[in-house]
């Protein structure tokens, strides 16, 4: 177990937006059975808390088109995320129209991209992220279907 981050552990209370600095990257799938974005949170915290499940993730067009994430397994999953500690959650989708032209979020539009911690407190309203390449360069969420996440997991120390 790394000393930022540990499965299983007790965690204390539930991660909170306040101390989560969320990360969006855009990655370069060539199959569906790879995950076409990863999405990351870091505790940026003083204290550890419990990350325990999946976070909520949508993508839409004010009050328009949207689509939300959902979680491609029901395991439950509870982590420790120390003070620097960061958590992974791979997303698979369709980063391009589907065979017959279609896609959720027009892609001509540049959505926003609301994420939530799991369990957040009542008035916890989560955030507005920005999606961005490998490189940090910010570019266009390009999302045509469900977006299905993988399951969260501890980036190792290092």
């Amino acid at each position: 177990m790394s000393p930022s981050a540990s499965a299983g552990a007790r965690a204390g209370a539930a991660c909170g937006t306040e101390q989560l600095r969320w990360k969006l990257t855009r990655l370069a799938a060539t199959s569906a059975k790879e995950p076409a974005g990863l999405l990351s949170a870091t505790n940026t915290g003083t204290t550890p808390c419990a990350f325990d499940g999946y976070p909520y993730m949508q993508v839409y067009l004010g009050k328009g088109p949207s689509v939300e994430a959902k979680p491609k397994a029901t395991a439950p999953v509870r982590l420790r995320l120390d003070h620097g500690g960061t958590v992974e959650i791979p997303l698979f989708y369709p980063a391009a129209p589907l065979r017959d032209g279609y896609c959720g979020i027009p892609v001509d539009e540049d959505p926003e991209i609301e994420v939530q911690p799991p369990h957040p407190a009542r008035t916890d309203y989560g955030t507005l992220v920005q999606m961005s390449d490998a490189r940090g360069r910010q570019v266009r969420a390009t999302v045509c279907d469900t977006i299905h996440m993988g399951s969260p997991r501890l980036r190792p120390a290092g």
